[in-house]
């Protein structure tokens, strides 16, 4: 019972400050007191510890003294969320020229001054109840382990609720809207994402998104690991030639696009360099080649790509061990065969990270579209993240816009969810 009580006490405590967070972007509406309700919850789960105390006590133990501290910073929320009173502010002159800043901080003092005092509760109960505090349980684990960097990991912690979860909220619960030019709460249900879904426009943006990001990861993977593979081989200027293929990532995506987009322009590109040289009836024109338009994209982001994932499987290389090398060449294996079957599989995490920082670089393509072909010829080369800019920025379709922009979210979950749970959960690690 003791173990279950502490559980639902962190539970708890962690669902108070997401609701608290949802409640402050407007995302809860008239259930903004969820947050409190969560608190209770955990205030009743102290209560369960605290009747099994029999007594409070107050000696010298560590955690009462934390338990003291928390009281302190109580204490201090109450007066930030004092100050936002409007009798405060008249009584004191010196609050009301910042009167918009103390209004801000009025319900961050209040809900803060009343989870410190849970903590304060906390701590006390735990404190009495094993009086040595030699067993870090799981409220200490939470409270007090590490205090100083979960201190400084807050504002972290602030970011990642606030903008990242908060603001992935909002546009989620926006895209059940009719939102135009400004966000409004006027409920459609799936309007928007039969409308996104019915779209021609849309389709093919994600129809160029899967060719680009199937080809992107397969052949960034096979190119950098085979320049990493090369270079491993201790060549003289190996330095030069590293530098020489990372400088592409050094460039922005807009630079990329406006380099590759005239080379491969008709008129002085490619193509009429080589027809120069004599070869007459050679064409390669892809950006003006609707049926291929996307593979022109492609070999702007490979270009600029590939560096990075060498630079990345390289360092892998460098930490294979020497003598499975020469065990291999002892036992008369061929060098691709050993890659094949014992150095990649021992490259597993290199590739994961490969992996992650191609894939992110797929969903978020954008720059390289709008450098190159703006999205044509016509709707050839269109994109979702150029979707999703152009009705919220140009279109003022705010609601197709967030549907949208969900839908990517949710392809994304769609293949980290599973990869994660194989990853981290689908089994025991020895």
């Amino acid at each position: 019972m003791r173990s279950l009580a502490e559980r639902v006490y962190v539970w708890a405590i962690l669902l108070s400050g997401v609701a608290f967070a949802a409640s402050r972007i407007g995302l809860l509406g008239d259930a903004g007191w969820l947050h409190w309700l969560f608190l209770a919850a955990a205030l009743g789960a102290v209560a369960v510890l605290a009747v099994e105390a029999n007594g409070l006590k107050f000696g010298d133990n560590r955690l009462r003294r934390y338990a003291l501290g928390w009281i302190i910073a109580a204490a201090v929320a109450l007066v930030l969320w004092a100050f936002g009173q409007k009798q405060v502010q008249e009584a004191l002159p010196f609050l009301t020229a910042q009167r918009r800043i103390w209004g801000a901080l009025e319900p961050f003092g209040l809900y803060l001054a009343g989870l410190f005092l849970t903590f304060m509760a906390s701590l006390l109960v735990i404190g009495t109840l094993d009086p040595i505090a030699d067993r870090p349980r799981p409220i200490e684990r939470t409270l007090i382990r590490r205090l100083p960097a979960k201190v400084a990991a807050v504002p972290m912690v602030m970011v990642a609720l606030g903008i990242f979860v908060g603001a992935t909220l909002w546009t989620v619960y926006h895209s059940f809207t009719s939102s135009k030019l400004l966000p409004k709460s006027d409920f459609v249900g799936f309007d928007q994402y039969e409308r996104l879904w019915a779209t021609n426009r849309w389709i093919i943006s994600i129809e160029n998104l899967a060719i680009y990001g199937v080809c992107s990861l397969t052949f960034s993977l096979i190119i950098g690991f085979c320049l990493a593979a090369l270079l491993d081989q201790k060549i003289r200027f190996e330095n030069t030639f590293r530098t020489i293929f990372l400088y592409p990532f050094a460039l922005s995506f807009i630079v990329t696009g406006l380099v590759w987009q005239w080379l491969l322009t008709p008129e002085f590109g490619i193509q009429k360099i080589v027809r120069d040289l004599g070869w007459t009836n050679f064409t390669f024109d892809p950006l003006f080649n609707a049926d291929i338009v996307i593979y022109g994209i492609l070999i702007a982001g490979l270009w600029q790509g590939t560096g990075l994932i060498m630079v990345i499987m390289l360092a892998g290389l460098r930490g294979i061990d020497q003598e499975i090398w020469k065990a291999s060449r002892v036992d008369g294996i061929p060098m691709w065969k050993t890659y094949l079957f014992v150095v990649i599989p021992m490259m597993r995490p290199v590739f994961i990270t490969a992996l992650v920082l191609i894939a992110s670089g797929i969903v978020r393509v954008y720059d390289l579209v709008v450098a190159q072909t703006s999205g044509g010829p016509g709707l050839a080369s269109e994109v979702p993240a150029k979707y999703v800019y152009d009705y919220m920025f140009g279109g003022q379709n705010l609601g197709q816009g967030f549907a949208a922009s969900t839908m990517m979210l949710l392809t994304v979950l769609v293949v980290l969810i599973p990869w994660a749970y194989l990853e981290f959960g689908g089994r025991k690690r020895v």
